[in-house]
């Protein structure tokens, strides 16, 4: 077995959306576990754009925030191969934040001061990569969105940004079980057809010139919760469709990522604030392993096994492609579709 291994680390912080310019590939010895942690090898790593908020100079918002040279934070899928725990041993497969680097050595009960202790995962219940989106926390705050915070019921109207995305894809699944007409809104006519593949009733293109009209005559009694993923102008063509009391999760805003508390003009926060009074908007922020925990996990998983929901997947090969694939998340209209993953190894 090699003493080296890869990792990625931050080599510039990002200003706006990030570049790989802004991430470095290198070599380090791969640790040694101490007393009471294990040595876990990677398989698989998740690429989250939330990890955004970690690589400001300024740290705005978010619970980590990283300096240049520090390994890149981020959700991972690994296999034991030396333990010093005795609740942990050889060959078990984890869950966890171990970052993008092939090996990483910790105590496994304290193994992450936002989420805590490494997951373990059974393989015989379902795929492992599973455990990083729909039975993950992907899978948790798509579930707060439609079931928690969004109180979805049937014959209501539904309408998700970046419905191709990892949280899109499966909150418009689970909106159909719950009887509800869904409309995505996707980057182009190829993600617009993934996603009513899904099961959406439809897809509107935010790319279109006649967006706001596409949008409106998709929704013709209105929009009673809206999932925004995105921010920015797609939202800002949603919020005169949305009724009185709808309900609005807010888990995401892409557009926004890298943008301090004062972004381009124009002011829309009069406007946005006008409206929220005078419909009664209920608007909820969150984490969604927070919300859902264990029993949207629960959920989920008897759905994935019954068939009713998918979990359709980006995969990517190797670690040195993280960096450029994670950047790709933010160029509108990428062609990703689900949860995008790496492939770092084989169990």
């Amino acid at each position: 077995m090699s003493t080296m291994m890869r990792q990625v680390v931050l080599a510039s912080y990002a200003k706006g959306s990030p570049v790989a310019a802004n991430f470095r590939v290198e070599q380090a010895p791969i640790p040694t576990p101490g007393a009471g942690e294990v040595l876990v090898r990677t398989l698989w790593l998740s690429l989250d754009p939330l990890i955004r908020f970690a690589l400001d100079e300024v740290r705005i918002t978010g619970a980590t925030h990283l300096h240049p040279g520090d390994v890149i934070y981020g959700g991972t899928i690994s296999q034991v191969v030396a333990s010093h725990h005795p609740d942990y041993a050889v060959g078990d497969y984890v869950e966890g934040r171990t970052g993008w680097r092939e090996y990483a050595a910790l105590d496994p009960i304290k193994a992450d001061p936002v989420r805590g202790a490494l997951r373990k995962l059974d393989p015989e219940l379902a795929p492992l990569e599973t455990a990083l989106g729909v039975l993950g926390m992907t899978g948790q705050t798509a579930h707060a969105c439609m079931v928690g915070i969004g109180r979805v019921a049937a014959d209501e109207t539904v309408v998700i940004s970046a419905a191709g995305g990892a949280v899109g894809t499966i909150a418009g699944q689970i909106g159909k079980l719950k009887g509800a007409r869904v409309v995505g809104i996707a980057g182009g006519a190829d993600k617009c057809a993934a996603v009513r593949a899904l099961g959406f009733d439809d897809c509107v293109d935010y790319k279109a010139p006649d967006f706001a009209e596409q949008l409106k005559a998709a929704v013709p009694g209105g929009i009673d919760v809206y999932v925004d993923n995105v921010g920015g102008d797609v939202t800002l063509a949603v919020m005169p469709l949305l009724k009185y009391r709808a309900r609005m999760p807010v888990c995401g805003y892409i557009a926004y990522y890298g943008v301090g508390m004062e972004g381009p003009g124009p002011d829309h926060l009069p406007g946005f604030f006008r409206m929220i009074m005078s419909k009664g908007l209920e608007l909820r922020g969150f984490g969604g392993q927070f919300v859902g925990g264990d029993a949207a996990i629960a959920e989920l998983a008897v759905w994935l096994d019954s068939g009713r929901i998918s979990y359709p997947v980006t995969v990517v090969n190797g670690l040195e492609n993280a960096a450029a694939t994670f950047c790709e998340s933010f160029i509108p209209g990428n062609s990703h579709i689900g949860k995008v993953l790496v492939k770092i190894a084989a169990p």
